[in-house]
């Protein structure tokens, strides 16, 4: 058993379950430092009994992360191995990686990686950050893919996906659908027959919420009423309330939920997910709840959860910035939930996109670099 500090600038709460599934595995023994500061609005786990999380210091300073207090977790002799969050503008990210191999310490780098294909100058920079590491545990595939065509040795890249709480949100799927779609609908006071397309997310103008409030505007104009659900909050909303108003759509604002079971519902009652702009964990929570995912295909632009969306099994993809291709993806699933439809949304879930995936590809990589020092 490998003793791991985990170090990350903080842990969102949506965090909280890969770290317990790693710090429960039994494989290997994980150690959490990081920031207990919510950070650019984003609720941040702060540790709890079975998983403590040691605190560090951090700030962002223009488009730097800056990072304090790491260096008793990094010079740990107790500690077998590193894990740290690999964003290259934090400067601690790239002095962790040297101390690493100064010490001979191995440092798996946890990241996005590489997102869209790069400048010769930036693609030079993010090899030289990640060689530092012995590995890069990214988001996807399309990371891999991108980095071996950059010149970055594929066999140091492992996908790990990404997760959300799916024990919690597989209980509370199994009560929603004894409950049944009608009578969630009403008991969220939704129409039992409406088309209803949601998106959960911070109400950004990178979102392109009013994308969708036009390609609602165009079906209501053919005579498909649309209801239009945003679950968050942000400096949009009030644009989005005008309009609505404006475009005669009918839209709820919800507000931010937390509560698994209330935002589950919401999820769960709809036809659809709609993110016009682009899309991360909110296309993971929508397939863990059968709902089919809409959003842009121009990759270079979209987070790497937007590869788990199989074009016309559990969702769509659409060129950026067109209202009316827009429109007809959305429409294409009206009426089409099923409980085949559902069971295909919640493959990718339950195959990759779920903690202990994420923690059993965690726990080899972790035997592989250690076995080999």
């Amino acid at each position: 058993m490998a003793r791991v500090n985990v170090i990350y600038h903080h842990y969102p709460h949506y965090r909280r379950p890969v770290m317990e599934a790693l710090a429960c595995s039994g494989a290997h023994d994980y150690r959490f430092w990081g920031s207990l500061d919510d950070v650019a609005g984003i609720k941040t786990f702060r540790g709890d009994a079975r998983i403590p999380v040691r605190p560090l210091r951090f700030r962002l300073r223009g488009p730097f992360w800056l990072l304090g207090g790491y260096w008793p977790a990094v010079l740990d002799r107790s500690a077998d191995a590193l894990i740290v969050h690999g964003h290259p503008n934090m400067p601690a990210s790239w002095l962790i990686g040297l101390a690493g191999r100064l010490t001979g310490k191995p440092v798996l780098y946890w990241a996005h990686g590489w997102l869209k294909r790069e400048s010769r100058w930036k693609a030079f920079l993010r090899r030289l950050h990640y060689r530092l590491g012995q590995r890069v545990l990214t988001y996807g595939l399309r990371a891999h893919q991108l980095a071996s065509a950059s010149g970055f040795p594929a066999e140091r890249i492992v996908p790990v996906w990404n997760s959300l709480d799916w024990p919690a949100a597989r209980d509370v799927l199994h009560r929603l659908e004894t409950e049944g779609v009608a009578a969630v609908r009403r008991r969220l006071g939704l129409p039992p027959a409406a088309f209803v397309v949601q998106c959960s997310a911070r109400l950004m103008p990178v979102c392109r919420f009013d994308l969708l409030l036009e390609a609602a505007g165009l079906l209501k104009g053919r005579g498909m009423e649309t209801h239009v659900v945003l679950i968050g909050e942000g400096p949009q909303r009030a644009a989005l309330e005008a309009q609505a108003e404006e475009l005669g759509v009918k839209i709820l604002f919800p507000g931010a939920i937390y509560e698994e079971a209330v935002l589950g519902a919401w999820i769960f009652a709809s036809d659809v997910t709609a993110s016009p702009g682009k899309i991360g964990l909110s296309a993971i929570h929508s397939l863990m709840y059968g709902t089919p995912v809409v959003t842009h295909g121009d990759m270079d632009r979209q987070m790497p959860e937007a590869e788990a969306i199989i074009p016309g099994e559990t969702g769509s993809f659409f060129p950026p910035g067109d209202a009316a291709a827009l429109a007809e993806a959305l429409l294409a699933w009206r009426d089409k939930k099923s409980a085949a439809l559902r069971a295909r949304c919640r493959e990718a879930i339950e195959t990759r996109y779920n903690p202990q995936a994420q923690a059993a590809i965690i726990d080899a990589v972790v035997s592989e670099v250690c076995h080999a020092r």
